[in-house]
């Protein structure tokens, strides 16, 4: 019983691990802030917007903008996700508006590094 018990949590946790990692689809973008050619990371403007998802307890996730498959390139940007549906995007949507009212859902796929 107790090695299914612990079977059991080491799935659970490897899953939440796994929703954590920035996959998408959906995003939730909390900041975005110009860097045409990314050599002028706007920080300030970042951290400010890190710290406002923060307050809503989510996390912020930040990279340049054309890391993303889907997003207009030449931004910081500041995001929430990704989430397997809108659904979920927009459920989290709702409990960040209060802290940054600006927030919208946006669609597309990080490619990372």
């Amino acid at each position: 019983m107790r090695l299914c018990l612990i079977g059991v949590l080491s799935l659970v946790f490897a899953a939440s691990v796994q929703a954590a990692t920035p996959a998408g689809p959906y995003w939730i973008v909390a900041g975005s802030f110009a860097n045409p050619d990314y050599t002028q990371v706007q920080d300030a403007a970042v951290q400010r917007a890190s710290a406002a998802v923060a307050r809503c307890g989510l996390e912020p996730f930040n990279d340049f903008s054309g890391k993303f498959v889907g997003f207009s390139k030449g931004f910081d940007v500041v995001v929430v996700g990704g989430y397997a549906t809108r659904a979920a995007a927009e459920a989290d949507l709702a409990r960040l508006r209060p802290c940054v009212p600006t927030a919208y859902i946006r669609q597309g796929r990080y490619a990372g590094e």
